[in-house]
Order: structure tokens, then sequence, then C-alpha cells
């Protein structure tokens, strides 16, 4: 060469990765970023998907339903439960009465007692109260209005007002009843109620 200098060589990267350390060639290098860009494009396509698919409503359980309707055989059932109810009380018998019970140590009881009660085990286990002032006590006839029912399957759930009245007094009341249907039967599963005078 003239003046006595030599060529500068050319510099290779040398790959970490490469076998036996060959030089990466300068036209790899220039492909590296659009290889980079593709698959992070490849990738980001692939999380919108995901999230495409995880926000699609068929992934999602069916929406719960938004009433409870009791109709049919189970309807006429529990309608004539109450009515057995109020012929039972009105006419004092109590032999019939417990046959609509699941059993006498079922949830039932006034309000008033299970506040009284201050959350203490069994202070909701009032019937035998129920038992003595309406069959032992002086007599008055019972009628339910404003009747409510929603069920759902073998559980159902019943909201009413009822109303007593005897020749002296009257009063009435809010009462929440839960069945239960065993084989063919429904049965309170237990009850709470409010009581005012009129």
């Amino acid at each position: 060469m003239a003046g006595g200098l030599r060529p500068i060589p050319t510099v290779h990267r040398i790959a970490e990765d490469q076998p036996d350390g060959c030089p990466i060639a300068p036209s790899a290098i220039a492909n590296q970023p659009a290889e980079k860009a593709t698959k992070m494009k490849q990738s980001l396509i692939g999380s919108i998907a995901l999230v495409a698919v995880l926000a699609s409503p068929a992934s999602y359980a069916a929406p719960n339903p938004s009433r409870f309707e009791s109709d049919g055989a189970d309807r006429k059932a529990i309608m004539t439960l109450l009515h057995n109810y109020t012929i039972a009380v009105s006419a004092k018998d109590q032999v019939l009465f417990e046959t609509l019970l699941l059993n006498k140590t079922i949830p039932f009881s006034s309000v008033a007692s299970a506040v009284r009660s201050a959350g203490a085990e069994g202070g909701t286990q009032n019937y035998d109260s129920f038992r003595k002032g309406v069959f032992l006590g002086p007599p008055f006839t019972q009628r339910f209005e404003d009747v409510q029912i929603r069920q759902d399957g073998a559980l159902a759930d019943v909201s009413l007002v009822f109303v007593n009245t005897s020749r002296e007094t009257s009063s009435w009341g809010w009462k929440t009843l839960q069945l239960i249907k065993v084989g063919k039967s429904w049965k309170i599963a237990s009850e709470l109620y409010t009581n005012h005078s009129s």
C-alpha cells in the first residue's frame, strides 16, 4: 500500500450463542430489529385475542334469574299448606298444625323474643311458646293476606301478613316462612313473625 498504510480489518461482533464463536454476518445484525418487531406484534395480537375470549359472554355462567316463581303443583301445594295453617290455628287443632312442621325444634319465634335472646343458642326455637299461646289460649280466627311465594327447587320462601280477630281484640303482623319439600310434601322449616295490636 502507498505510504505504508495497511487496510483496517472489518470487525465482526462475535455472538455468544453461536457455535465456536462464529461471527454474525452484518446482514443478520440488520435483520434483528425487524424480527424482534415481528415477534412483539405476534405476542400483542395473541394477548388481544386472549382478552377477547375472556371478555366474551360465552365464557361466563348463565345469569342468575331475576325472579323465582312458584307455579303449578308446587304453588298449589304451598297454598294448601297455608290454608291448613289458618284452619289449624283458628280451630285450635294442634295435631293438624304440627303435621305442617318439619319438626318441633325448627327456628320458630316472634322477632321480639328472638331479639331478647341476644343471639343465645336456641334463641329462636320458641315453638313451645307459640303452641301454648295459640292452642291453650283464648280462641281467635286467623287469615292471611298479601301472600308472596318464591321458590327454587325444593326450597320456598313465603312472606305474608296475618290478621287475628276475636270478640275482644284484633292483631296483625308480618310473617316469613321457609319451606322445604320433603318427598312430595312441603314442610315449614322456619318461621319468624312480628306482632302488633290493631
